[in-house]
């Protein structure tokens, strides 16, 4: 229990002091719980004085049973109410605190993170996760503290009236804690084992749901489908042993109170037969033992959903600690030059560059070109520190990129990747993602620029048209084309263009060129690409082979000195020549 609350506060944040408040106030109402237990006891006591000792019930004996039960319903309720009103807000709140926090986190993690897990275990734990903490976590906890603590109170009001009574009520408590910590272990790694289940079954219902359209072109329907049951089946399977691990545990639990209460009774009885306590004590106490021990029980009953909170506050921990890059707090950029000084990266144990040095000049266009993995992406997303390097020294401006603030690093370069995301939300907040403080002029004047207004305003809604998940309800070209306006409204000092008029039509092609000529005159603009018109405008091109740099120089430079350059034209040439024969 202590390590339970222990894992809640770790992850509660701002909310650890509503936490605090709501288990205050759970003690209190347990305060006048057990003032119930007093009422019972009370209103027994005259009712058996009157039948074995013929005591007259009194209007002042009335008068206090009511008054002991109303200020024991009146503070139940008003300090019930307090507790709950803490919990929800903590509860959602702190749900929501967590998801920013991590969706912060993750926004500075290498991306090898992303490479070394999958993206629906990472969904799923923002969802499965965080949300069994917001509906049930906190509830679980709090039920646990309440059972104990009522438990505990109502001892406390029992032994001043009964000391023996009040000693095997805290015996039984005590001896039914060291059973619970004793199996409680056997039950956590279940219950540990089932939410890597549930994580993964979300993750490839996500998955499946993702790729139906590849699934369905390739007829891999039933295959597909066999794996998604086998996980189904483990989530099925991993559910029952949860339940027989913690079955018997419950039942020796309950055990333990069931005979405590036969304890009492036994001993209420023998001490009366034997004159010790009057007949209408030994009834009280009698009815007492059904009443004092009924928080502990909810408490047994919930150990297997007690191993739930716990593997959830564990992977939420996990999720909170997930290791971000270091960062500086420089927030100027002197100089858009960009400098490599003999960098070493590898993915895992593949070696990709190794003392790789370059140069991408202040204000000018450099294109990239190179054979298929030889590391034209990867250059780019180290430029930009999406991942760090094992060696080496990338320096923006003159200033290493480890020096600069991660936030203000990232607001300075403009992208256009070769696979475009774009939000589910209206197309006009996509555009504007990069820059929100755009007018809506300058979001058209851009559009326009990149030759997606004209499609645009033929939607029914236009600009306000809510795009499905990945602008799946647009064709490629036209997702291409709202990004390449994205970036272009974005206010930076470096665009990195990956590919960024494959997918745009032909007749379309040379007016979006010239725009984006003019968007990247005074900008420092890498441009990886395979047309030939893009690559022969560059003022420096970079010639990579193998994870290395084979050769530096302008088009008319290249073709002279660099074979893998003249190779590569060759075959851009060749495939314009292509075209289909009859």
């Amino acid at each position: 229990m202590r390590e339970l609350i222990k894992k809640l506060y770790q992850v509660s944040g701002n909310q650890s002091k509503r936490i605090t408040n709501m288990f205050i106030f759970e003690v209190i109402k347990n305060i006048f719980e057990g003032m119930t237990l007093g009422a019972v006891l009370l209103f027994l006591l005259k009712i058996t004085q009157n039948i074995f000792e013929k005591r007259e019930i009194l209007n002042e004996d009335i008068i206090s049973v009511f008054a002991v039960a109303f200020m024991s319903v009146t503070g139940k309720i008003f300090f019930g109410y307090m507790a709950d009103r803490n919990k929800f807000i903590a509860s959602y709140t702190m749900g929501a605190e967590n998801r920013l926090y991590i969706g912060d986190r993750l926004k500075r993690v290498n991306m090898g993170y992303f490479s070394n897990n999958r993206l629906g275990d990472i969904a799923s734990g923002l969802t499965t996760v965080v949300g069994e903490l917001e509906t049930v976590g906190i509830y679980i906890i709090e039920m646990l503290f309440v059972g104990v603590i009522q438990t505990f109170i109502m001892a406390i009001f029992m032994i001043p009236f009964d000391f023996v009574t009040g000693v095997i009520i805290i015996a039984a408590l005590i001896f039914g804690i060291i059973i619970n910590n004793i199996f409680q272990t056997k039950a956590d790694e279940s219950t540990k084992k089932l939410l890597g289940l549930k994580i993964n079954l979300n993750a490839d219902m996500l998955e499946y749901v993702k790729g139906i359209g590849v699934i369905k072109s390739f007829g891999k329907g039933k295959e597909v489908l066999k794996n998604l049951e086998k996980s189904i089946s483990e989530n099925k399977k991993g559910f029952f042993d949860v339940e027989k691990a913690v079955a018997p545990v419950g039942i020796l639990f309950l055990l333990i109170f069931k005979l405590a209460i036969c304890v009492i009774i036994f001993a209420s009885l023998t001490r009366y037969t034997q004159g010790e306590i009057s007949a209408h004590k030994a009834i009280m106490l009698i009815v007492s033992s059904f009443i004092v021990f009924g928080g502990f029980e909810m408490t047994g009953s919930m150990q297997n959903i007690m191993g739930v909170a716990v593997q959830n506050l564990d992977a939420l921990t996990k999720l909170r600690d997930i290791p971000t890059i270091e960062e500086g707090e420089k927030q100027t950029v002197d100089n858009c030059e960009i400098e490599m000084q003999d960098i070493n990266f590898s993915y895992n144990d593949d070696t990709l560059f190794k003392n790789l040095s370059v140069v991408i000049p202040d204000g000018k266009t450099t294109a990239i070109v190179g054979p298929s993995g030889s590391g034209k992406t990867t250059l780019c997303n180290l430029m930009a520190r999406f991942w760090d390097v094992n060696y080496g020294k990338i320096l923006v401006g003159k200033t290493d990129v480890k020096d600069y603030s991660y936030d203000y690093l990232l607001s300075n370069f403009s992208f256009v990747f070769q696979d475009v995301y774009l939000f589910d939300d209206s197309i006009r907040n996509n555009i504007k993602f990069g820059n929100t403080d755009a007018t809506d002029d300058e979001m058209i004047e851009v559009a326009k620029l990149a030759r997606c207004h004209d499609f645009i305003m033929q939607l029914k809604d236009g600009y306000d048209t809510i795009l499905q998940e990945g602008g799946s309800n647009l064709s490629g070209g036209e997702r291409q084309r709202i990004s390449i306006a994205r970036a272009m409204l974005k206010p930076s000092k470096f665009v990195i263009l990956d590919e960024a008029t494959s997918s745009v039509d032909p007749e379309n092609e040379e007016q979006l060129m010239t725009a984006l000529k003019n968007l990247l005159k005074g900008k420092t603009a890498i441009i990886i690409a395979h047309k030939l018109d893009t690559i022969r405008e560059a003022d420096k091109i970079i010639v990579l082979d193998r994870g290395s740099v084979e050769s530096i120089g302008t088009h008319d430079e290249l073709m002279k000195i660099s074979k893998v350059y003249k190779n590569f034209i060759i075959q851009r040439q060749d495939a314009i020549k292509w075209q289909l024969s009859n």
